[in-house]
């Protein structure tokens, strides 16, 4: 009895304690967004939602008509293996799994298995509301989510257009009707999700443009366009109290679905009601989004480079279909939005070797599956961005101009001067970007108008010709077990200090954080005698200080961090670049770099190199070094002087 009344004591504390925690960020939420959450929330207990948006049949034609090229298009600049080989690949079964890892889940696949943990979503014929949102009995729902994204969809239709092979068009309508059939609108963890259901149908359609079929569609691809619209539009409420790229990319189905149907159900006077409906609605949201998420400087919320590479396709794409369906022109603000926020992607990817700092959550999300070019290479968006907004090129040709072909884009010559590389502050989403010769860096100085995911206050990212020497540690997964739900958001993935054991702020579940971090700028971004220089800080809930400088000049950083308030000790971490280190006294060597640490407050500094985990993937992680340097004396300052050979 006694321990009964143990574990309720401390149930109730902890609830009590995330109360505390939330209740001052009611505001800062939003009180609209938290009641829209809330009555979505009502909505699935009553059962309203099942009442509003009922089930459906399953149905099996084709989705496609069965012939659509009968040669190859020798026009687009792609090597016809690179393709062919995946398309090849999933004939036998064989998926990419967040762009990076195979899984053979057979062909068509079993759309409800989860093949990292070899588990089958169970109850798949229950309405999606009565579905739980996340379950440790079938691990992260994203896995089963990622065959139903149709990124093989796009695989095949590529693969039919550069090969002129039908076994690729004739698999595309037997995985995509295989779905139908088996996924009937609104049954199965494959509808729970309303941004799920907008990428799954965005990606459909650009499969039609690509067969050039959009323009001639059989009626069951209406069909599933239509459903999907009503899939969206009744729960689009939800996705905007996310304040994130849910909102987006569900306005931007709307939107493109809706006009689309329009101009093919002429002769269906209610169907054609409520696509005029969807299409005004996605539009009204799209401009809505824009104007509120995107920043004068192109900053998203979500202070993610990934999700901001999602949203900037999904604007790209947005303005590819309103151009080829002769709909209206957006708001001059919105194209003056999308800009910015194409600058800022360009100004995050390293130009030699396309990657870009790990910042931020990642969940492997890729809206345009268009290219051979990888997950982790950024140039394929920004060099759409680029010629959609700008009219202009952001870098020379490569494999990342096959993109451009698709959309009659490839003929675009020249650089815009305002996609410039360039030292900056991006204050609306509190990033400072430093470039020094060969290298470049981002610091993360943090400035949360909307909920942070990750606790990285002063993370320092650096790249040195191509190579990222001091990474983030990335996300891994949204819902796994302990202690990897703890470490990648946490403070000790980051290349900042911990403080006393403690992130950065307190966790209050698993996408919000509470006491937001609130960082100062100490000295703005300045350029004098050579040396760039830039220095900020923060001070967390329990009164711990960091404070930062950088200072760059040629290819030497130093990075000087003045820590106080903290009682027993702080770690300083360097994550570092895979490879060969070794730690010499005070010095830590790698390939053609020295890491120096010293301080003018500790005699001897306590140095060690370790292992730490980064995720470049989603559900994928591996091993790096990290050099950790154990500070007792509060207050301490630590000096690290980062050396690049010019070799």
């Amino acid at each position: 009895m006694e321990k009964r009344r143990s574990g309720l004591w401390s149930a109730c504390l902890r609830t009590f304690n995330k109360a505390r925690l939330l209740l001052p960020l009611l505001p800062r939420l939003g009180l609209a967004n938290v009641a829209n959450v809330a009555g979505y929330r009502l909505a699935l207990g009553c059962g309203l939602i099942k009442k509003v948006m009922p089930a459906g049949d399953g149905y099996h034609d084709p989705l496609f008509h069965g012939s659509s090229h009968s040669t190859k298009d020798l026009s687009c600049p792609v090597l016809e293996s690179d393709v062919v080989d995946l398309a090849e690949a999933q004939l036998k079964g064989n998926i990419l799994y967040f762009s990076d890892q195979p899984y053979n889940v057979g062909s068509p696949p079993d759309w409800f298995f989860n093949p990292l943990h070899q588990k089958r979503y169970p109850d798949t014929d229950l309405h999606w509301s009565s579905l739980p949102d996340f379950s440790d009995k079938v691990g992260d729902i994203k896995i089963v989510w990622e065959a139903s994204r149709f990124d093989w969809a796009l695989v095949f239709a590529r693969a039919y257009r550069v090969s002129g092979d039908e076994r690729y068009l004739s698999a595309l309508n037997k995985w995509s009707s295989d779905w139908t059939n088996k996924n009937p609108l609104n049954r199965g963890p494959n509808w729970k999700c309303g941004q799920e259901a907008s990428i799954r149908v965005l990606n459909i359609l650009l499969s039609a443009y690509l067969l050039g079929q959009d323009r001639s569609p059989t009626k069951d691809l209406v069909y599933f366009v239509r459903e999907h619209c009503g899939r969206i539009a009744p729960t689009i409420f939800y996705a905007m109290s996310q304040d994130n790229n849910h909102g987006t990319s569900e306005a931007a189905a709307l939107f493109i679905c809706g006009g689309w149907l329009r101009q093919h159900v002429v002769d269906d006077g209610e169907l054609l009601r409520k696509a005029l409906e969807w299409e005004k609605k996605g539009r009204f949201w799209l401009e809505n989004r824009v104007a509120r998420l995107v920043a004068d400087d192109g900053s998203f919320p979500q202070h993610s480079v990934n999700y901001h590479r999602l949203v900037v396709d999904t604007l790209s794409i947005v303005k590819v279909w309103q151009m080829h369906l002769g709909m209206d022109n957006f708001s001059v603000g919105f194209y003056r939005k999308a800009r910015a926020a194409v600058n800022w992607l360009f100004q995050m990817v390293d130009a030699a070797s396309g990657d870009a700092p790990n910042i931020g959550a990642n969940d492997g999300a890729v809206l345009l599956n268009l290219t051979s070019c990888g997950f982790r290479d950024f140039r394929p968006s920004v060099q759409l961005g680029a010629a959609i907004f700008f009219n202009s090129r952001a870098y020379d040709k490569g494999s990342w101009d096959e993109v451009l072909n698709y959309f009659n884009l490839s003929n675009i010559e020249g650089f815009s001067p305002e996609l410039e590389k360039k030292s900056q502050t991006l204050k609306h989403g509190g990033f400072v970007i430093l470039h020094s010769d060969h290298s470049w860096g981002v610091a993360r100085l943090p400035n949360f108008r909307f909920r942070p995911a990750h606790a990285d206050a002063l993370h320092l990212d650096l790249w040195y010709k191509g190579r990222n020497i001091l990474r983030d540690g990335g996300s891994y997964s949204y819902n796994c077990l302990e202690p990897w739900r703890s470490y990648f958001p946490g403070t000790k993935s980051h290349n900042t200090v911990e403080f006393d054991g403690h992130d950065q702020m307190p966790r209050i579940s698993r996408f919000l954080w509470g006491k937001w971090t609130k960082g100062r700028t100490i000295e703005p971004l300045t350029y004098h005698r050579g040396y760039l220089s830039w220095a900020g800080a923060y001070t967390d809930s329990m009164g711990c200080r960091q404070e930062r400088s950088v200072n760059v000049k040629q290819n030497c950083w130093q990075i000087t961090d003045t820590l106080s308030g903290f009682k027993s000790d702080a770690i300083l971490r360097w994550r570092l670049e895979p490879g060969e280190w070794r730690l010499q006294g005070n010095v830590c060597f790698g390939n053609g770099i020295s890491i120096e640490l010293t301080s003018d407050s500790i005699p001897s500094l306590k140095l060690k190199l370790t292992d730490g985990w980064e995720s470049r993937y989603y559900m994928k992680k591996s091993k790096i070094p990290v050099l950790e340097v154990l500070i007792k004396d509060s207050p301490s300052d630590i000096k690290t002087k980062i050396v690049f050979s010019s070799k």
